[in-house]
């Protein structure tokens, strides 16, 4: 474990040599190991339940009941999130490393993000007033859930020993995903398919749907807290809150000022803030675009979800593997490629159309929840972009933690998160422009496309590092 020490920005140079005076570097046990994946991983319910499968399809269609105005109000609150992520997440994360300690701000997070979760209970079908009472804590349950993602992603190299970044990094999306795996169980046989609904729940008024927060809340403070009693944090540096804010705002301004000095963490954030542009355009309108384009009901969204929370596991840790094996860049490469194909295939389907060619839907029907050809394709496409954004997702934490100086860990990946959420506000107001424009939800589907060709050539230019230990 790092201690806290009085170290300014670096040059490149100067960095590299503290690196090498400092050796291999050991790790925390493997309990404490364990204990911050699981941790990084209770936030993932959450994603999987609300912002992706259930609740954001559920809110689009039925809680506004245009399927084209609901998209745009689900763009406008995800872009009003982004916004507020992309001017503060940054400075949050240089504020922690003036402190030292990363725990206290997850303790924070978590004491804002669980309650902000059950705003999902109060969304009503048809809901005609009282919109903001949902809206505003959803807003900030997106805002917290990437401030976790700051301050977690930061304790990552101080606990995995060296060598071990990316398997490390992949074992947290895989617990993540095996959660969501046990949610979406849980949806299916407590609520969706059970025809006597778990603690009453009305399935006429779609207290399933609604309850998925207070599941997800749950399960971030269940999995949330081993890392509080078994994970060692980094030392403090004895400073003030005043102190801590005012030496980590200078010196947030004096990594962006000198960041021409890492040209290679440069191209490689630029690189990231695109192609996760279309990452987070897939992820999040994932049940969106499936609920409204081909209108699937709760059960098949939550099949969907199931089945890519599966894939999603075996994916994060085949990532962490390749990572190892042909390294963090190329590993990426993969992905961001797979991912760009999997969205032409979507943009391709639709009711009556499959890879581009009309068809008839009645004709190609078998039956089972999926029944039509467009059903099964749309259904594979989005499990393979499962595979290529979670394995992207690992690949990328693993190449910043390479890259980044380790005195400056949750500065860097502050700016990591500014990479990634910078334009995240751009990609769904685009989504939802093009949505209102062509009155059209399938428009924008292709907001994907663009930022996954950008940032695949820009990532061609990145040039990564050896760890120490391999």
């Amino acid at each position: 474990m790092v201690d806290a020490v009085e170290i300014g920005p670096m040059t490149p140079a100067e960095a590299a040599a503290h690196e090498a005076a400092a050796g291999p570097h050991a790790g925390a046990s493997k309990l404490a190991q364990f204990c911050w994946a699981l941790c990084d991983g209770s936030r993932s319910p959450f994603n999987v339940l609300v912002n992706i499968f259930v609740f954001s399809a559920y809110f689009s269609t039925v809680v506004i009941t245009d399927p084209v105005r609901g998209q745009a109000t689900w763009s406008l609150l995800t872009s009003v999130a982004s916004l507020i992520i992309a001017l503060t997440a940054p400075v949050l994360g240089a504020i922690a490393d003036a402190g030292g300690r990363r725990k206290p701000w997850l303790a924070v997070c978590l004491v804002v993000f669980a309650p902000c979760m059950l705003a999902t209970w109060w969304a009503t079908p048809g809901m005609a007033s009282g919109l903001m009472m949902v809206a505003i804590p959803l807003i900030v349950a997106q805002v917290v859930f990437e401030y976790w993602n700051v301050f977690c992603s930061a304790m990552l190299p101080n606990v995995a020993p060296s060598g071990r970044l990316g398997f490390l990094s992949g074992l947290g999306f895989s617990l993540g995903n095996a959660m969501g795996i046990l949610t979406f169980l849980f949806f299916l046989f407590a609520w969706s398919w059970n025809p006597h609904p778990l603690f009453g729940l009305d399935s006429a008024t779609h207290q399933p749907e609604r309850a998925v927060g207070v599941l997800a809340a749950i399960c971030l403070v269940l999995f949330g807290l081993p890392l509080f009693f078994f994970t060692p944090d980094s030392a403090g540096s004895g400073r003030s809150i005043p102190d801590a804010v005012s030496h980590g705002l200078n010196q947030l301004w004096d990594t962006v000022r000198k960041i021409r000095n890492y040209r290679n963490v440069g191209v490689f954030l630029l690189s990231r803030m695109s192609y996760n542009e279309g990452f987070i355009a897939l992820m999040l309108f994932t049940g969106v675009f499936a609920a409204g384009i081909l209108h699937w009901n709760a059960k098949m969204l939550a099949v969907e979800g199931l089945a890519n929370s599966v894939v999603a596991v075996i994916a994060a840790l085949v990532a962490g593997w390749m990572d190892t094996r042909i390294g963090s860049k190329r590993a990426t490469m993969v992905f961001v490629l797979g991912c760009l194909i999997a969205n032409v295939i979507i943009f391709s389907v639709t009711p009556n159309m499959v890879f581009f060619v009309h068809i008839d839907p009645v004709a190609t029907a078998t039956g089972g929840l999926y029944p039509t050809l467009p059903d099964k394709v749309f259904l594979i496409a989005q499990c393979s972009i499962a595979v290529f954004v979670t394995g992207g997702l690992v690949t990328s934490r693993a190449m910043m933690a390479k890259l980044s100086p380790r005195s400056m860990l949750a500065e860097f990946f502050g700016i990591y998160s500014l990479s990634g959420t910078a334009t995240t506000f751009i990609g769904p107001a685009a989504i939802g422009i093009l949505t209102v424009l062509f009155h059209a939800q399938r428009a924008g589907v292709l907001v994907g496309v663009f930022f996954l060709f950008v940032g695949f050539l820009i990532l061609l230019a990145v040039k990564e590092p050896r760890e120490a230990g391999t």
